[in-house]
């Protein structure tokens, strides 16, 4: 079985199929800090980014904004197949924990 996404390993992938083509730190960061209030500060999801390129589960880019604001250009990230693998089999494991639960018989 594979190993189960993190919660924040989630969120950043949930995160970037969201913001489509205008996935980079800044917007993925504000997208996950203002629906779940994770990720203190925007620092924070640079290494998990990085881990879940080096696992294949993002893909990176540089944009192309540098040449015509004189700025750094910016990594932008793309979710893979096998992010996408990874997110339905992280799905199907909580959806899996919660069958049979009637969570107003526990409260």
């Amino acid at each position: 079985m594979a190993r189960i996404l993190t919660k924040n390993e989630e969120y950043l992938l949930l995160a970037v199929i969201k913001l489509k083509n205008n996935a980079w730190a800044n917007p993925i960061f504000e997208e996950i800090w203002k629906t779940t209030g994770e990720f203190a500060t925007i620092e924070a999801i640079y290494l998990p980014l990085q881990r879940l390129e080096d696992r294949g589960l993002l893909s990176a880019f540089l944009g192309n904004m540098a040449s015509t604001l004189g700025e750094k250009s910016r990594k932008h990230y793309r979710i893979t197949e096998a992010g996408l693998k990874a997110l339905a089999a992280s799905r199907q494991a909580h959806e899996g924990m919660w069958r049979g639960i009637e969570w107003a018989a526990i409260r």
